[in-house]
């Protein structure tokens, strides 16, 4: 017995050394345990127990075992289990379509921004096998460790690339280092120990973002003494990447929409730093949003609206429409043709012939057009940059982007209603009146772990602003974790900000009562619609210094410089090995894909997401086992590849080219 304490000693102490160089942060963590263990903050839970040759866990009040089992054949079962098929236990990186072309023209505009990608993913739905097998599993998820056995029995069996370990209960996991020598594995490991939604959500994207290439399917293995908690979040992490919520082509006319609204001499406005302190500051501002809670007190809104600078975004027009409570300022994002539907069943120009647009580069001429031309302020964005030094935060919703201006705007009191994130206890994801969405869920649903990976999809629990919980989704919860993370960046120590919304609990906001809220002031809407007009037109800009103009010269001279890079690519002998062919297509991505600046951001980012679709099919293709005609496959991805790359340079380019035309 003593020689298995001596050995269990030896194996946590080398685990030590080994977390101590390679994952600095995991010891950090089991040597704040431990300090709270000897200081009394903490009393332990489990006991590690040595019976009939094999390990388990005692949890102490109940005296009941983990495994109950011998856990070394346990552990072994469980490593069994893993297949290499790419139907079972797997998280699917993102949905293919097989027959495109027989539903394209059905296809939404957003859909249609994908229009590059489909005939990679029909390739490769038609030409697989019917049952396809893993070649090589290359990135796994261990869910659950318990004392890890079945770590080294899985690595042994399919030695992947890239581990990504999760286990939530700190005390466990600490004993799992008596138990199985993880310096033994031979990977790239990425560690997710008692990490709250919003660190594992980071850490899980990281690991994604790490050999992308390898992320249309992950294979996984669930410890059943572990919460289903975080196959929500995988999942949501998984439904909420970029790439796939905004798709490259629509994301190409993102970025060149606003040359449009350059030449017709729209105003562009700053967003990259607050402004300054002016009479408008100290109005208290209310942000109003499309959540639930937002008809919920309507009638509180219509008694008090006039005590507020009212900050609205455009889903909730035909509301206040109807009420008869004009907004001081509407923001709208969304570039989609569905958005348009907001400004439908009112007389648009005559209800908001008052009120300032504060619109993303993206929105549609038909919405600017519904606003006096003096009263449309236009964010530029980072990855945009065509008048130097503008910028905007842009949060992955209107209602989040809206606090995030009101914030840069340095209103010292900013007020939200709506901005719930959250279904509420009727199981609305809405307020009634939103247009295009307002979905109800049952208990049932919101409990249910669902079989697909969605943006509307699992539902889980977060803290709630009132309540002790509320449920979210991955659509509302990329907006939450944005404001969690951002709000406390950006705001100054004067600015308060409360939210009266029965949703969510947000960050460094103020749980406020909508009852206790009783405003004094009414204000002159007239006299405040001017004061913000000057305001606003002290940050914005109609017109591009000579400064910008070279800066956009310089952006169509990259843009030929990647064309050179596809031509050359274009002009070598395609390699007959799959191999050889994959690591040519790494090569030809460094090279597009290199540091950016100014003038390189929007093509690379545009590069970028594409990439991100394309080449993990391609990769997972060529990872298929019994896979024939390997160099015909490689000649036509190859083909539909190069063609969507330079068509990405060839209409960036134009678009820019015919403005300079125009402009110089």
């Amino acid at each position: 017995m003593k020689n298995i304490q001596d050995k269990a000693t030896q194996r946590y102490l080398k685990n030590q050394d080994f977390f101590a160089q390679y994952h600095p942060h995991v010891l950090k963590k089991i040597e704040s345990f431990q300090d709270d263990l000897a200081s009394g903050l903490r009393q332990e839970k489990y006991s590690l127990e040595y019976k009939n040759g094999y390990f388990d866990v005692l949890e102490i009040s109940s005296q009941n075992f983990l495994y109950n089992t011998n856990s070394v054949e346990f552990s072994h079962k469980l490593s069994s289990v893993i297949n290499y098929s790419k139907s079972s236990f797997i998280f699917d990186g993102f949905a293919m379509f097989k027959d495109y072309e027989q539903h394209k023209d059905e296809f939404d505009d957003k859909l249609k921004g994908l229009e590059g990608i489909y005939p990679i993913m029909s390739y490769y739905l038609h030409n697989s096998p019917p049952e396809p097998q893993m070649q090589e599993i290359e990135k796994f998820i261990f869910i659950g460790l318990g004392l890890a056995l079945h770590l080294l029995p899985t690595d042994e069996k399919i030695k992947a690339v890239e581990y990504f370990l999760i286990e939530d209960d700190i005390e466990l996991f600490n004993l799992s280092l008596f138990t199985t020598p993880y310096y033994k594995l031979n990977a790239k490991l990425t560690f997710s120990i008692n990490e709250n939604q919003e660190l594992f959500t980071q850490n899980f994207s990281n690991f994604l973002t790490m050999s992308f290439f390898r992320n249309k399917y992950l294979k996984y293995l669930y410890f059943s003494a572990h919460s289903d908690e975080k196959i929500k979040l995988i999942k949501n992490v998984l439904s909420s990447q970029v790439f796939a919520s905004f798709p490259y082509k629509t994301l190409l006319q993102k970025y060149t929409r606003p040359l449009q609204y350059m030449k017709m001499d729209y105003k562009f406005i700053n967003f990259s730093e607050h402004f300054k302190l002016s009479n408008i500051s100290n109005k208290p501002l209310l942000i109003l949003a499309a959540g639930p809670s937002f008809t919920k007190n309507i009638t509180w809104l219509e008694n008090n609206h006039q005590h507020f600078v009212i900050l609205a975004v455009s889903a909730v027009l035909n509301k206040l429409q109807e009420k008869n409570i004009t907004p001081d300022i509407v923001t709208h994002l969304d570039g989609f043709e569905i958005s348009k539907e907001h400004f439908k069943g009112f007389e648009t120009q005559k209800f908001l012939k008052n009120s300032i647009l504060i619109a993303g580069s993206f929105t549609p001429m038909e919405v600017l057009e519904k606003f006096s031309k003096k009263n449309v302020y236009i964010m530029e964005e980072l990855s945009t940059n065509y008048h130097d030094g503008y910028d905007s935060f842009t949060g992955p919703c209107v209602g989040s982007t809206s606090v995030f201006q009101a914030i840069h705007m340095n209103f010292q009191n900013i007020y939200t209603l709506g901005i719930d994130l959250a279904v509420d206890n009727e199981g609305n994801s809405h307020a009634s009146s939103h247009t295009i969405t307002n979905n109800q869920y049952n208990k049932e649903t919101l409990n249910k772990l669902q079989n697909n990976i969605s943006f509307r999809g699992d539902f889980f629990k977060v803290k709630g602003n009132f309540l002790k919980d509320v449920y979210t989704n991955p659509l509302f919860y990329s907006s939450l974790q944005s404001l969690n993370l951002s709000i406390g960046l950006l705001k100054e120590t004067t600015q308060s900000l409360y939210n009266m919304s029965n949703g969510a609990y947000i960050s460094h906001m103020l749980p406020t009562n909508i009852q206790t809220i009783q405003p004094q002031e009414t204000l002159d809407k007239k006299e405040l619609h001017n004061e913000l007009v000057v305001f606003l037109d002290k940050y914005s800009t109609t017109v591009l210094t000579n400064e910008d103009l070279i800066s956009l010269e310089k952006r169509l001279k990259f843009a030929d410089e990647i064309r050179k890079k596809l031509t050359l690519y274009k002009q070598q002998i395609l390699p007959i090995h799959k191999e050889q062919y994959l690591h040519n297509l790494i090569s030809l991505i460094l090279e597009i894909l290199i540091e950016p600046n100014r003038e390189r951001n929007s093509l690379i980012t545009l590069y970028d997401y594409f990439f991100s679709y394309a080449i993990p099919i391609i990769f997972d293709f060529f990872n298929t086992k019994n896979l024939k005609n390997s160099k015909r496959h490689i000649e036509n991805f190859d083909k539909l590849l190069l063609d969507e790359m330079f068509d990405i340079c060839e209409i960036y380019k134009v678009r820019l080219e015919d403005f300079l035309k125009k402009s110089l």
